[in-house]
């Protein structure tokens, strides 16, 4: 029984990676897993944490801050007497203790300026993150859909050599019968030798997809992975109004919300600034005691311990205001720039805005004639099939050259890659269309 459990156990250590990789990995699957195991993520979630954690201290900093101090030390030779201030040559020892408090009442709202920084601080690294979150997405369709274009491109290569490797024993054993000319075979052989040097070549293609694929998903599984190849019918969809759509997009977009936070940002840190600019108030209070060997009673004996500590109790509550005069324009430099950056801050929107719009636009654009395109494509490949079919027959009959035949031939082959094109750059725009109107295709 007990071998039998080790044995259970070391299978599931070896298999554990290849369960993983087990099923037919669709889209959603594909960004989910990326999603848990991406390392840039985690990063930026760290970056999220620190970011609270400011904001948590900006508030903290609101509090008065308190602390406790005790000196203690034996002086030797010539010394003050820390009791009466007298100059004796005698070693003594000495201890304090202290205890004080300072709260700041008014610095021109400096302190309430970096609670709201940071809290927009924070909400762009929260933004940023969502954004990140979006652009892996996004960057994992890419490549997933690289990988259903190359498969979808290796099987026309396939077609065609396997195409070309039937007709090539039709024309050798024309050519033992003395119907066609070595010449044709010739021919036709330098094709299909080009076809399966293509064929090649796009199969390293998918290999090198693949492995992208599995490197944004941080997969390090080796076994084959299996992509779910069933499409969604291509339905026709009514074109949006492009400036609503735009207009609730920003609405809820994390990319375009963490630019208005961080000029939110910089308009705080230019409060920040001109704060420096008013007088600050501040209270005090402080509470201490010692006990030094010269105290002596009235017979000479040093006054004992508890007793100095009772006796040399002293107190102290005050405040202090501080008016900047002059500090060289130091204040009123880091004025300007603060404006600057605000300024900055304000353009980086404004072109981040116009960016979107027209990306949205070039998106809804493309959208609409990949439409026509791909009706246009399965029309010419349904011609070109027949027309291929025709030139088939026609060759077999000796009516036409081997030239004549791989014309028609490659046309059919060129055709049906520009279907399979169009249509996955169809489901990409599709895809980024959805996103627009606020609805994640992963979820």
């Amino acid at each position: 029984m007990y071998r039998k459990l080790t044995f259970f156990f070391i299978f599931l250590i070896v298999t554990g990676n290849t369960l993983v990789a087990q099923g037919k990995w669709n889209l959603a699957r594909c960004i989910s897993f990326s999603l848990e195991n991406n390392i840039g993520l985690k990063k930026m979630e760290i970056e999220k944490k620190i970011a609270s954690e400011d904001l948590n201290q900006s508030k903290r900093d609101l509090l008065p801050g308190i602390s406790a101090s005790s000196r203690a030390g034996i002086s030797f030779g010539r010394s003050i007497d820390p009791n009466t201030n007298g100059i004796i040559n005698t070693q003594f020892f000495n201890n304090s203790y202290d205890l004080g408090t300072s709260m700041t009442l008014f610095n021109g709202f400096k302190l309430l300026n970096q609670i709201e920084y940071q809290k927009f601080r924070k909400r762009a690294t929260e933004l940023n993150r969502i954004n990140a979150v979006d652009d892996l997405a996004f960057s994992v369709m890419n490549s997933y859909f690289d990988v259903l274009y190359y498969k979808g491109m290796l099987k026309i290569a396939e077609e065609q050599v396997e195409t070309s490797r039937i007709n090539l024993k039709k024309i050798n054993k024309q050519v033992e019968l003395g119907m066609k000319s070595k010449t044709d075979l010739l021919e036709m052989s330098a094709n299909f030798e080009t076809e399966e040097l293509r064929r090649i070549q796009v199969g390293n293609s998918l290999k090198t997809a693949v492995l992208q694929l599995k490197q944004r998903m941080n997969l390090t599984d080796t076994t084959e992975m299996v992509l779910d190849e069933e499409q969604s019918p291509m339905e026709v969809s009514a074109k949006p109004d492009q400036r609503s759509l735009f207009s609730a997009y920003t609405q809820w977009s994390p990319y375009y919300q963490s630019f208005e936070a961080q000029l939110k940002a910089s308009r705080k840190m230019l409060a920040i600034s001109r704060s420096q600019l008013y007088p600050s108030l501040s209270a005090n209070a402080s509470m201490g005691t010692g006990f030094y060997e010269t105290t002596k009673d009235e017979t000479g004996k040093t006054i004992a311990f508890s007793t100095q500590l009772e006796n040399n109790r002293n107190k102290y509550v005050g405040g202090s205001l501080n008016i900047p005069i002059f500090s060289r324009w130091a204040v009123r430099s880091d004025i300007k720039k603060a404006k600057l950056q605000v300024e900055q801050a304000q353009n980086t929107l404004d072109e981040e805005k116009q960016k979107l719009y027209f990306e949205m636009a070039n998106n809804l654009n493309d959208l609409e004639a990949l439409e026509k395109e791909y009706n246009q494509y399965q029309k010419q490949q349904d011609a070109d099939q027949l027309a291929f079919q025709a030139a088939e027959r026609k060759f077999e009959q000796g009516l036409v050259s081997v030239v004549d035949f791989y014309i028609a031939k490659n046309r059919l082959a060129n055709s049906a890659s520009q279907v399979l094109n169009a249509r996955l750059h169809w489901e990409i725009k599709k895809k980024a269309l959805d996103f627009y109107s606020g609805k994640r295709f992963w979820e």
